[in-house]
């Protein structure tokens, strides 16, 4: 048996969870799942996880920590418990949503699940989400920047069931965020976008952290109001168009009924250019629209069934809130 606990969005992380094709979930208290996988070596790719491994018996346990000299908790009922049984002096508690540095590299954590323990393995990559959102120039640090979190989060969901190596698309790359991720994991990338020198000068920065691998991957021009040629097979899109034009305290309504109408007009081609593709899956964000009313969804769903896409999107709303725009998740597949 096999836990995870799940980040503060939790529809969006059981979404991700289905990457391990999980079976009997249970949620046991809060933001604790309990499930069997028989993919459990998936658990280390999640990211809106927050920690996961397995579920033991006491007896286990105690085989586990007979050489341990220091264990984390963030029940304190459990530490003194420990403490008696086992003779470790070194014991600290952290909050059950914590991933601090120390943890992970000193140390045993443990978590109280009913009448069993929970050994944590895998925590929160936050390295490398420091390395993609916080190491941008001062530019590139706008609101409706993607965040690598989430766009992590989306590559997970549509992997969810894929058994080859797939190649990513991005054709709305800017920034680079997709292909930073897609590269870390070593997935093939093809990313595109209508300015061609943005992509590049993206793609000599990224390549210059220490997080950035070699794989291949490809780069051209591509304005999506036009048909988008790729020889390739089995691609799944992971993308997400600006959140743009950006909405403010100032905005109007009549000004947001607008920018909708934008952003529905590119979305539709959007899907008209998935359909064209050899694309098996995509998974693109939506803007939501904060106290207005929102049709990008619906005008959505009526384009894909239109096409015979399979048109699905996650309830829960992925959102900052210092920001005026939030996200929605759209999935399609053929």
């Amino acid at each position: 048996m096999f836990f995870a606990i799940l980040w503060k969005n939790k529809e969006i992380s059981l979404e991700e969870l289905g990457l391990v094709q999980p079976q009997d979930i249970k949620q046991t208290d809060g933001l604790i799942v309990t499930f069997e996988t028989f993919f459990p070596e998936r658990l280390n790719l999640l990211w809106g996880i927050i920690k996961r491994w397995k579920i033991m018996s006491l007896d286990e346990l105690n085989n586990t920590l007979w050489n341990a000299k220091l264990l984390w908790t963030s029940d304190k009922n459990l530490w003194i418990e420990l403490k008696k049984e086992h003779k470790i002096k070194r014991f600290k508690i952290t909050d059950l949503l914590h991933t601090d540095k120390e943890v992970k590299e000193k140390g045993i954590e443990i978590i109280k699940i009913k009448s069993d323990f929970g050994i944590v393995k895998w925590y929160q990559n936050i390295g490398l989400y420091e390395a993609v959102d916080f190491d941008k120039p001062a530019r590139d640090m706008k609101m409706w920047m993607m965040p690598s979190k989430l766009t992590h989060i989306m590559l997970n969901i549509w992997l969810n069931g894929i058994e080859w190596n797939p190649t990513i698309y991005d054709p709305f790359s800017w920034s680079g965020t997709t292909w930073f991720i897609a590269n870390f994991f070593w997935y093939d990338f093809i990313w595109s976008d209508i300015k061609i020198n943005y992509l590049i000068q993206n793609l000599e920065r990224r390549q210059s952290t220490k997080f950035c691998k070699t794989n291949r991957f490809e780069t051209f021009q591509q304005d999506i109001f036009k048909p988008i040629s790729i020889d390739r097979e089995n691609i799944v899109i992971v993308t997400e168009w600006w959140l743009w034009p950006v909405v403010t305290n100032g905005t109007s309504k009549e000004q947001v009924q607008k920018y909708q109408h934008q952003v529905i007009d590119t979305y539709r081609e959007l899907i008209k250019r998935i359909h064209e593709t050899q694309a098996v899956k995509a998974v693109f964000t939506i803007p939501y629209y904060i106290w207005y009313e929102n049709k990008v969804e619906e005008e959505m769903q009526e384009t894909s069934e239109k096409l015979w896409l399979k048109f699905r999107s996650v309830e829960e709303i992925y959102k900052r809130e210092a920001q005026k725009i939030w996200r929605k998740i759209i999935i399609l597949s053929k």
